[in-house]
């Protein structure tokens, strides 16, 4: 995820993220968080306490997630995040990574798709779900 920053930074040519691209607010309204929660749990375990709630949930996952990188459930979302990086090629990798659902990104595939049609670079993105 840290790598779509560069929807922003136009000097970087090519795009290969290193881990699965995630769509945070899907995998909240979804209940698809356990694994990325799994993989820093005291992190969560402490805003659980502090929360007063017996276990972590969707509410307790969305509140860290807007404490550690606001808005990376919003317009930071890989929805809105991954159609600016065309026209520059981007493989979209993890379909096996618990922690980075790529259903979460087959549902915006189309509009990923369309962006990159309308940079005349369509041959650059290669949907997730084929």
């Amino acid at each position: 995820m840290h790598c779509l920053l560069l929807f922003v930074d136009t000097r970087y040519s090519v795009v290969v993220p290193i881990i699965g691209v995630q769509g945070f607010q899907w995998a909240i309204d979804n209940d698809m968080w356990q694994a990325r929660v799994d993989s820093i749990k005291p992190l969560f375990e402490e805003a659980r306490i502090y929360s007063g709630k017996s276990e972590i949930d969707a509410e307790v996952v969305k509140k860290v997630w807007d404490k550690i990188a606001p808005a990376m459930a919003s317009q930071f979302d890989a929805p809105y995040s991954v159609p600016p990086i065309a026209p520059r090629p981007l493989l979209l990798n993890g379909a096996d990574d618990p922690r980075c659902p790529v259903l979460g990104l087959q549902e915006r595939a189309s509009k990923v798709a369309e962006a990159y049609a309308e940079a005349g670079s369509a041959d650059k993105f290669k949907d997730p779900k084929n």
